[in-house]
């Protein structure tokens, strides 16, 4: 037993897990780091509030005035650390660094595993993992990426994790080679069952991070691009089927609404790729029918598989990381993110070529080379390690900002939404359940007038324009405005000239540089009495709000001689609204509208639709004292998407067992292709 454990591939395994945790293990010991510049803030904070309100998250009240939780982020990454959070009672944060710090000393491992199962010898594939583990590629071919990291010698993928923050995405490549490993299985076996774990690796990737989805389908591009010419037709189909599959597995997590509203975002998100679609797709076309034309080659003269796979996914990946620019061009939105996945093939090209090389030198040399080569492995660890020193160290906590702000309003907004920005917003909800008006992440942003406030709240302008702030806040239910100062601890300052609003809003609170302003009276509620024609009107695709229609808003919501209307959340999604009414009046619910929101007053249903604010505003129909049931149902789809979930998942499991009736359909499916 034990001598076939060391002639497998678990020893290698073993030991590049245990170089790469050598290198990042103080993240299993960190809570909070220094990089509060960094997006991980948003993302410990989702884990937060998941590990705090399982079975009750539907409805995610805490950014962008509420919104349905599947359109916060794609969720695997952020369930696994709420639930590590839970069973291992520890807090969100140290989660988070414990789960991404294990997934990045995987990718490693799993990029040698991919390559043993693309045909490279098993020396081969550690020196590319080797490679992979202790250099960056990318700094070579990416002259910002060597300035951004300190030279030649250190870790991009320690710092895009540590100090950017791109946990998810991080994440996400280490997954990405276990697919590849699915997909040739179930290319060569062509069976039902082998294609499971094709189907799942991939959910698994939709599920982490859609930049890592987008490297996805160009990694398996090139693998279909790099298979014979005998096996070609069946890769597609087997990559096709397994596709389809994982995304009807995922579908709960992403339904096709999620979908509808992130497609709706890349155009303001990305405005070079929607510059580089002005003229259409044709450079895209054209890559890619070069990476085809270009595997067609490789193997018809006999070029090893795991060495086409190689050349075809640098060669197709650098180049679409190196020509990207965010604002002006770039062939895919932010595309320029993926030379992490480019460093994947350029260590799996430079492992083939140094063991090749390797052959060539006599048996008697050998353990002098490889004496030798060991000092720059020791070199390069050791410049590791120091770059891990240096981007994960210990936050002192009551000396940021960020963290002093949100403890206060944690203990004196009882809940109240505020508005804030920069590392502030960032960082907000990993301390506090304090809702934001904006938050975390513009790819699920359905209000697009919070597009644009933040251009109002921060820009810097005269007196009259300052003062307008306060009714736009108000509009929106914001309760306190976080101003960052020229001493706080803000990565970011958003606010130009803070200085500003004091004089114009009650200051509530000052530490570290921030100050916490009063927008409305404590107790003001989400819900309100108007008059038709009050409300903001709903405009067309493109136009914006003005300020008289929000104006007018305000103060009919601030007109004290109304009726209150008395607003509280019964659970997550549910809320109960007070009242006394007139037979038309309406009711104006500071809480964002989404397909799926139902009202019932006395046993009855009553309209809830969407004013021009992107709030809702019910028509209750009712005089006298009047309670408004209000409940989150769900959007239309996600009844559909669970039941194509389940489905799916019950289909998978039929196959892994190989019921004959799956195993012959599916034979007669592949035989197609042959």
């Amino acid at each position: 037993m034990r001598g076939r454990i060391l002639k497998s591939n678990i020893p290698a395994f073993l030991l590049l897990v245990a170089l790469n945790l050598s290198v990042c293990w103080r993240l299993f010991k960190v809570e909070f780091t220094t990089n509060f510049s960094s997006i991980e803030g948003s993302f410990i904070g989702l884990a937060r509030y998941l590990s705090r309100h399982w079975g009750d998250f539907s409805w995610w009240p805490i950014w962008h005035c509420g919104m349905p939780y599947q359109e916060t982020y794609v969720p695997l990454l952020h369930l696994t650390v709420a639930a590590t959070t839970s069973l291992l009672h520890i807090s969100a944060a140290r989660a988070y660094h414990g789960v991404t710090g294990l997934l990045y000393a995987l990718g490693p491992a799993t990029l040698y595993l991919m390559a043993v199962r693309l045909g490279a010898r098993r020396g081969a594939a550690f020196v590319a993992a080797l490679f992979y583990s202790l250099s960056s590629p990318s700094a070579l071919f990416m002259p910002g990426v060597a300035r951004d990291i300190g030279g030649l010698w250190f870790s991009r993928r320690l710092q895009v994790l540590t100090v950017y923050g791109e946990g998810p995405h991080v994440s996400a490549m280490t997954l990405i080679p276990l697919v590849i490993v699915a997909l040739e299985g179930a290319l060569t076996r062509r069976t039902l069952r082998s294609i499971i774990p094709a189907v799942v690796a991939i959910a698994l990737v939709f599920l982490m991070n859609v930049p890592g989805t987008m490297a996805l389908g160009l990694a398996v591009f090139c693998w279909i691009c790099a298979q014979d010419r005998t096996r070609l037709a069946t890769a597609w189909k087997i990559a096709a089927g397994a596709s389809v599959l994982a995304y009807a597995l995922a579908c709960y997590g992403i339904p096709p609404s999620s979908l509808v509203t992130v497609g709706g975002n890349i155009g303001p998100m990305h405005r070079g790729f929607s510059a580089s679609l002005a003229h259409g797709p044709v450079w895209l076309v054209l890559a890619f029918a070069a990476a085809a034309a270009c595997g067609y080659g490789l193997a018809r003269i006999g070029v090893p598989l795991v060495l086409r796979f190689a050349i075809l996914f640098l060669g197709l990946v650098a180049p679409l990381a190196i020509t990207a620019n965010t604002e002006i061009y770039e062939l895919l939105p932010q595309v320029g993110r993926l030379h992490l996945e480019a460093e994947m093939g350029a260590c799996l090209l430079l492992g083939w070529l140094l063991y090749t090389a390797y052959d060539f030198v006599p048996q008697w040399i050998r353990p002098i080379v490889l004496v030798v080569c060991l000092a720059p492995v020791v070199m390069q660890w050791q410049n590791y390690r120091q770059r891990a020193r240096l981007d994960i160290q210990y936050a002192d906590l009551p000396t940021r900002s960020e963290y002093t702000s949100a403890r206060w309003l944690d203990a004196n907004m009882n809940g109240a939404r505020v508005w804030t920005g920069g590392s502030t917003s960032f960082w907000l909800n990993s301390f506090t359940d304090t809702p934001q008006a904006t938050g975390c992440c513009d790819q699920g942003l359905a209000m697009p007038v919070l597009a644009y406030v933040p251009y109002i709240v921060n820009s810097k302008r005269n007196a009259v324009d300052t003062r307008k702030t306060g009714p736009w806040l108000q509009a929106l239910g914001v309760h306190a405005l976080v101003v960052n100062n020229a001493a706080s601890t803000d990565e970011y300052k958003d606010v130009q000239a803070p200085e500003r609003y004091a004089g114009v809003f009650p200051a509530l609170h000052e530490e570290n540089g921030d100050t916490i302003y009063s927008i409305l009276p404590a107790g003001s509620s989400l819900a309100h009495v108007v008059r038709d024609g009050e409300q903001v009107p709903v405009h067309g695709r493109g136009e914006k709000v003005q300020d008289p229609e929000v104006f007018r808003y305000a103060a009919a919501i601030a007109d004290s001689s109304r009726p209150a209307a008395n607003f509280a959340w019964v659970r997550g999604g549910a809320a109960r609204i007070r009242a006394k009414l007139q037979a038309g009046d309406l009711v104006s619910v500071q809480v964002a509208w989404f397909p799926g929101w139902q009202a019932e007053v006395r046993g009855r249903r009553v309209p809830v639709v969407q004013d021009g604010l992107g709030f809702q505003l019910i028509r209750p129909n009712c005089d006298g004292d009047c309670q408004i049931d209000l409940r989150w149902t769900g959007r239309w789809d996600y009844l559909f998407a669970a039941f194509v979930s389940l489905a799916t998942l019950g289909f998978c499991g039929a196959g892994a067992f190989a019921f004959p009736f799956f195993h012959f359909t599916f034979r007669r499916f592949i035989s197609r292709a042959e």
